[in-house]
């Protein structure tokens, strides 16, 4: 989830127009305009569909695979440290 959180705030500052657009549609900009790729934009969405579970009641318990979580985890920390790494427009 932290995970999430972090490209999440990445991505907002990011995209333009941003506002307070729910996560999903930061996803679907990135992919859009080339920011994600479209592997980073699926594994972000799974990511952001489990989270959604947590959030609401609907999965309850906070570990995930390690098949899933390593893929989302490694995506979330290379997006983060591309977009700090890259100046802001």
């Amino acid at each position: 989830m932290h995970s999430l959180i972090a490209v999440e705030i990445v991505l907002r500052d990011h995209s333009p127009g941003a506002g307070k657009k729910p996560l999903h549609q930061l996803i679907k900009q990135g992919a859009d305009t080339g920011v994600l790729t479209a592997r980073q934009a699926e594994y972000l969405d799974d990511g952001r569909q489990i989270r959604n579970g947590m959030a609401h009641g609907q999965t309850t318990h906070a570990a995930m695979p390690p098949a899933m979580a390593v893929p989302m985890v490694t995506t979330a920390f290379r997006i983060v440290s591309e977009l700090c790494a890259a100046p802001t427009k």
